[in-house]
């Protein structure tokens, strides 16, 4: 299992700092801009965290601090409770009408059933936040016509589900959930720490640590075969919640197999799959290429191969492998 230490080296290399980095002006624009988007996606974690996150000193942490402070974002940090945010003029809700507001919550319901992510999924818990902005009764209204239309119609999971597990992550609670695991179809409790909820293919994913068995275990839960949560009473401290990694792990994902190595493989499409295969973005990793007869072939590099040949199932004769990974197992 990769450790915090070795995913947060990771993030601060994707970000393009190291230690002692010091960033030009466009550089520290854009760190400053990561740092308010961490602290607000995971106020719980600890500044030391934060710090080799990025790459930066303690003294260049506060610096940063006070710019962000001038630009309308303050926050203060606790040793032990994490980041609190105490302003943040940079996201001004607060005057935002009602014809507004609705027209955001089509935006972001529209987001949250046709894309893939961590930013799909966010899509959700923001709807329900410019929603609770609103005044009875049309508060009430648009949260039953949002949890409706989004989180039942299109993924079948309970709003109180969502609701609870949005919670758990933000405040790094363990809980225990009544998950009905797939072939058998047979209901059991889980004992796990949830970290991240993201969509692939239309689905509801959560990304959890599971603690009832050992050694633990890094592990992936479709969201609608959820049936009931509760809380177990453990809040986590900041230093323990990392994430094995998944932030690169799943940009090798295509649908729910996460994976730290991606494995390449192409496939042939004809007839009437050809215009469906080029107006879509299937994997960010993903390239076309028109063949001298007709066909379009298209490869991909994912954590899980078979998880593109199901899904190419579907166009029949239209698709066939051309290439895949040798299974070394066989």
């Amino acid at each position: 299992m990769e450790t915090t230490h070795s995913t947060q080296q990771k993030r601060a290399a994707a970000r393009g700092k190291g230690p002692g980095h010091e960033a030009p002006e466009g550089g520290r624009t854009l760190r400053l801009l990561h740092i308010m988007r961490e602290i607000r996606s995971f106020p719980a974690q600890s500044l030391e965290t934060v710090l080799n996150t990025f790459g930066i000193s303690r003294s260049q942490f506060y610096k940063d601090k006070d710019a962000l402070a001038s630009l309308g974002f303050c926050f203060e940090y606790r040793k032990g409770s994490g980041f609190r945010i105490t302003e943040d003029r940079l996201t001004p809700l607060q005057d935002l009408s009602l014809s507004d507001r609705v027209i955001l919550l089509f935006a972001l319901e529209y987001l949250s059933t046709s894309a893939d992510g961590l930013l799909a999924a966010k899509a959700i818990e923001v709807g329900r936040k410019l929603a609770y902005g609103l005044e009875s009764p049309f508060r009430e209204q648009l949260l039953r016509c949002f949890d409706n239309e989004v989180t039942e119609k299109a993924y079948g999971v309970q709003p109180e589900i969502f609701q609870a597990l949005t919670a758990a992550i933000g405040e790094g609670r363990r809980i225990r959930m009544r998950y009905c695991r797939s072939g058998t179809w047979t209901e059991s409790w889980r004992e796990v720490d949830p970290r991240h909820l993201y969509l692939r293919q239309r689905t509801l994913y959560l990304y959890a640590r599971t603690v009832d068995e050992q050694p633990p275990a890094w592990k992936v839960f479709r969201v609608s075969r959820i049936r009931e949560i509760q809380p177990t009473g453990i809040c986590l401290p900041p230093d323990t919640r990392g994430d094995d990694g998944f932030h690169e792990r799943q940009k090798n994902a295509f649908m729910a197999f996460l994976g730290e190595t991606p494995k390449t493989i192409t496939l042939r499409f004809t007839g009437e799959a050809i215009p469906y295969i080029r107006e879509c973005r299937w994997h960010e990793s993903q390239r076309l290429e028109e063949q001298p007869d007709g066909s379009l072939l298209l490869t991909l590099s994912v954590a899980e191969p078979q998880e593109v040949i199901r899904w190419a199932r579907q166009f029949g004769n239209n698709a066939s492998v051309v290439a895949q990974p040798v299974d070394e197992d066989r």
